[in-house]
């Protein structure tokens, strides 16, 4: 990827999704870095195609990056602490408990306020990732959960904190750490300092989880360790000897505190 080309800026009153929008710019021109942003989306999806509502005050977004060497599945974990840096830049000393849980979610005191999904499209010779962003920012909790489906866990920044940064001023923000973290960590070194970084504020480190993952594959154990490739390393729950296990694409819910908390 190449973090040095200008972003193309697109805001949007609204729309189905920025993603689906963001497929679209890509096949009718493709090689150019977007920052698409939606007031708000009718039809936002998460993670599996979940569903994700979109009302206004929320950050919607879906960044465009020309990627001719492929995915690199790291590069999700970049661009999710890209938005917990941006955010916790704006909100200041009281930012502290905002962390990431693997693989793709933004979280207060284990409550999802965000997300990220990354999405590979174009022939093999343009290739493009498409980042979906998605944060819940200057949003009251009452219209969160007037919609049917939406996990009473959900929160937003404004119902945590009492304020919010504005949508326009957290997607600035992410797009200059997005730019600093992929030039960090394509340097020499880089990965393992971006291994570290995410490392530190990755709250399934230390707990123990459960996980759903591809072909019904299901478990629980330890997570100890994040890889360099973005991949979870997890202490199984088995008799001796210990066994471990690697996910690289898992739904996961966190079922113990961490040992430090």
């Amino acid at each position: 990827m190449h973090s040095t080309r200008p972003w193309e800026m697109l805001l949007l009153p609204q729309t189905t999704s920025t993603q689906q929008e963001g497929r679209r710019l890509c096949a009718e021109k493709a090689g150019v870095r977007r920052a698409i942003r939606a007031v708000q989306q009718t039809k936002g999806r998460g993670r599996r195609g979940t569903r994700w509502v979109s009302p206004v005050g929320g950050l919607w977004c879906t960044l465009t990056i020309p990627a001719p060497q492929g995915a690199d599945p790291f590069d999700n974990l970049l661009v999710a602490l890209a938005a917990r840096e941006a955010v916790s830049g704006l909100l200041g000393p009281i930012q502290s408990c905002l962390a990431l849980k693997w693989p793709n979610d933004l979280i207060i005191h284990g409550r999802k306020w965000g997300g990220v999904i990354a999405e590979l499209c174009g022939p093999a010779d343009q290739q493009e990732i498409l980042f979906g962003i998605g944060l819940n920012l200057q949003i009251e909790a009452e219209t969160l959960h007037q919609h049917p489906g939406i996990p009473e866990e959900t929160t937003s920044i404004l119902s945590e904190f009492g304020h919010s940064p504005s949508p326009e001023e957290v997607l600035e923000s992410i797009l200059l750490h997005v730019d600093r973290l992929l030039e960090e960590d394509r340097s020499t070194g880089g990965r393992e300092r971006s291994r570290l970084q995410v490392a530190a504020v990755l709250d399934t480190l230390g707990r123990r989880i459960r996980w759903d993952g591809p072909g019904d594959q299901t478990g629980e154990g330890e997570a100890i360790e994040i890889t360099a490739d973005g991949t979870l390393i997890v202490e199984k729950d088995t008799p001796a000897p210990r066994e471990m296990c690697q996910l690289r694409s898992a739904r996961i819910s966190h079922v113990r505190v961490r040992k430090d908390g």
